[in-house]
């Protein structure tokens, strides 16, 4: 009765084809303030004891990585720091910026000085943050939050599926596959989105590896099966 009564009055209305009007309270509107608006929300300090196991890792693994355990140091270290800067140079020239600028382990160590404090300061906050919350009696729900990431790697698994099909069946069958199935799995159903995933993904085809010719794998089985004129075609352009 209430369906039948609601289609009377919409029936009944001035202009039934008129835009509906909504208003949505203050407090539930987006500011485009709240863009740049930090707050701690779910999952902060799982991500944040993620984040300084991930800065531990890379200490731990920096000196292998970056040929420090096998690096042997001269016993001058201050004439050694001094030309290493680019304020002593024994053959007497300048060095503008130094040679250690220029060696491949400076970089990340100075991502790590970034990194590791960065981590820590963080994990703090959202230590006190999480403690705020069991004083309100506020549910952690770390178990909601872990699903939730599991669920995130879902596409991971696509990806490698995709980089794992591309030897097999090539870069445009590939990339037409993996799009039209992404576009299914994300909801979006009908034959009008169907199209628009092909063509997409055949304009990425077309941009990646016909236009900028982009390198892809050359031994593919599907090309191989084909005449040696066409999979010659399709080795260069797709």
């Amino acid at each position: 009765m209430c369906h039948d009564a609601d289609l009377e009055l919409f029936m009944l209305a001035p202009d039934p084809h008129a835009l509906i009007r909504t208003e949505t309270p203050v407090e539930r509107r987006f500011m485009a303030t709240d863009l740049f608006l930090f707050r701690r929300t779910r999952g902060d300090f799982t991500l944040s004891l993620l984040m300084v196991g991930l800065v531990g890792l890379l200490i731990m693994f920096f000196p292998t990585e970056t040929g420090w355990s096998t690096r042997k140091l001269p016993s001058d270290m201050l004439a050694y720091l001094a030309a290493q800067f680019g304020m002593l140079d024994p053959e007497g020239r300048v060095m503008r910026l130094g040679k250690i600028l220029k060696q491949g382990w400076v970089a990340p160590l100075i991502c790590l000085l970034i990194l590791l404090p960065a981590a820590a300061i963080n994990l703090h906050g959202s230590y006190r943050s999480l403690q705020r919350k069991f004083r309100q009696k506020v549910p952690w729900r770390w178990t909601y939050e872990m699903g939730q990431w599991i669920r995130a790697l879902e596409f991971i698994v696509y990806f490698v599926l995709y980089t794992v099909a591309v030897p097999i069946l090539g870069y445009l069958v590939s990339t037409l596959l993996m799009g039209s199935f992404l576009t299914l799995r994300l909801g979006y159903r009908g034959w009008r989105w169907a199209g628009i995933a092909l063509a997409s993904s055949f304009a990425i085809v077309l941009l990646f590896r016909s236009l900028l010719q982009i390198r892809t794998p050359v031994n593919i089985w599907l090309y191989n099966q084909m005449p040696d004129s066409i999979a010659l075609f399709f080795k260069t352009w797709f």
